[in-house]
């Protein structure tokens, strides 16, 4: 697969995501609006003036989407592993 195939998969795959987040684990207004501006405005340039930095948006806006999961994914196995510590003592 090309490399601009594969970005806009991530990024059908990422909009899908974004949608279905529950927002109050992610209470980051700057995160939200970065991941918009990556995801969706770019679809917006009618002038074409942005067309040069789209794979970069787009980049940029699957790999935000990805260490979020991880870090989502590392909080919650934090917060799991301080309880078993707070049931044990």
């Amino acid at each position: 697969m090309h490399n601009d195939d594969a970005l806009w998969a991530y990024m059908i795959r990422c909009s899908e995501e974004f949608r279905c987040q529950d927002w109050t684990e992610i209470r980051d207004p700057v995160y939200r609006r970065l991941m918009m501006m990556g995801i969706f405005d770019w679809d917006k340039d009618v002038d074409k003036q942005l067309n040069h930095t789209k794979p970069v948006m787009r980049y940029l806006a699957a790999l935000g989407s990805r260490l979020m999961a991880r870090i989502l994914e590392g909080e919650e196995q934090v917060r799991v592993s301080h309880l078993v510590t707070l049931r044990q003592d």
